[in-house]
């Protein structure tokens, strides 16, 4: 059996794992300790299970009220696409921000759910006749795995969490079917991700080693499948993936000014972000805003502390070190430095994973905004300084993404070679 070659898309380190990789539970690169590979725990019959579960729970989770809240006698329930369109209906960038949110916790989770029941009952069908894959399935898996990222039913269901706590203090609020189906949806989706190996789906479309470049042979990482494949000396701007058709380059081109131009932009916007209101709350005629921090010293005066911290984390220490660790990344490579390269690429690892986690504040705020809506006895708007929140999340999450962590290996090999 030929020998399977896997490469890190962290550090570049190659790795000849041999015939027997995929007997393995994973597979840690021994340069940089990023994960390369999970064996699947089971096949394709057990996500797919997981997937039309999701499916299911997600139109019960879009057809049914998140929460019910009582107020002075006058009741309100709210969908998840409620949230959305109340904050699309204040206009300027806090409809922007409806938008993201409609995207993030809707549509694209949509398109994502159905994407892979697509991809694994076209695999399963082909592996029960013994067929090959069928064209267009490469492109299909291709969008899936990219709307992975902004496919955000997990942060959503944290900050309705947040949200049910906030309402807790304002009336008598209560659970509805849509919540339950909520936190079952959320569920499917983790074991859809952990029946699934890393490298399951790819192999399945086409076997790595088929494509193995030979010992000493030039090779180039595919970045939208993983494949290593041999390179074509001179014309790799020219060559595409053999697997999924991805074009194939060294490193990704224009990462460093692309990162450095969204994170300038991430700190210009982070300081508005802080300063202004996030949400305002009215009550009986009195208007009290809140800032983010303001929310987290309310939540704390509350005797609720975790969430305190949570909110803490999320909205103010998370995006400090998003904004910081690319800062660090960026000028690191400027200075060719090779001080703490491995740390400083988990660290990479670690804000790329977190990032999408500052959304919290920006869902709590859509749901309890369309929810608390009771005239002049309690009204909620949210503050000017959402539509700024929300750009830092969105552009340091971009930039995460277009960033090459290889750079920082190069930068530091091109120091040690003078």
């Amino acid at each position: 059996m030929p020998e399977i070659v896997v490469a890190c898309r962290d550090c570049g380190q190659i790795h000849r794992a041999g015939a027997g990789l995929p007997r393995r539970r994973w597979l840690l690169c021994r340069r940089c300790g990023a994960r390369l590979w999970r064996l699947a725990s089971s096949e394709f019959a057990v996500p797919l299970a997981f997937a039309v579960t999701a499916a299911i729970l997600f139109v019960l989770a879009n057809t049914f009220p998140l929460f019910d809240i009582s107020l002075a006698g006058d009741g309100r329930s709210a969908r998840i696409s409620n949230g959305a369109v109340a904050l699309f209906e204040y206009g300027d960038g806090i409809s922007v921000v409806g938008m993201l949110v409609a995207m993030t916790s809707a549509i694209i989770p949509a398109f994502g759910i159905a994407l892979i029941i697509m991809t694994l009952a076209r695999l399963r069908a082909t592996a029960r006749d013994g067929a090959p894959p069928r064209l267009g399935l490469t492109g299909i898996w291709r969008v899936a795995l990219h709307l992975r990222r902004w496919s955000m039913l997990d942060v959503y269901l944290l900050g309705a969490v947040v949200a049910y706590t906030r309402l807790g203090q304002l009336g008598q609020v209560g659970v509805a079917a849509g919540g339950y189906a909520l936190a079952a949806l959320v569920l499917a989706q983790v074991l859809v991700e952990q029946s699934l190996g890393r490298q399951q789906v790819w192999n399945a479309i086409g076997d790595p080693a088929k494509y193995s470049p030979a010992p000493g042979d030039p090779w180039v990482l595919c970045l939208e499948c993983d494949l290593v494949a041999t390179r074509m000396v001179g014309g790799a701007n020219r060559q595409r993936c053999p697997r999924c058709g991805a074009r194939l380059e060294r490193r990704r081109p224009g990462s460093l000014a692309t990162t450095a131009a969204l994170t300038a932009a991430g700190y210009i916007f982070y300081l508005p972000a802080n300063l202004f209101p996030m949400l305002t709350i009215t009550r009986f005629g009195r208007t009290e805003p809140y800032t983010i921090l303001g929310g987290v010293r309310d939540l704390a005066a509350a005797g609720l502390w975790p969430l305190a911290l949570l909110v803490l984390a999320a909205s103010i220490i998370v995006p400090v070190l998003k904004l910081g660790g690319l800062t660090w990344c960026l000028i690191a490579i400027r200075l060719r430095s090779a001080r703490a390269l491995r740390q400083r690429t988990a660290f990479y690892r670690f804000i790329d994973f977190i990032g999408r986690w500052s959304n919290v504040d920006v869902f709590m705020i859509s749901i309890v905004t369309a929810l608390v809506q009771f005239g002049t006895i309690t009204t909620i708007e949210p503050g000017p300084a959402v539509a700024s929140f929300a750009t830092v999340v969105a552009l340091t999450m971009v930039a995460t993404g277009v960033f090459d962590p290889r750079l920082m290996w190069d930068a530091a090999a091109a120091a040690r070679r003078g």
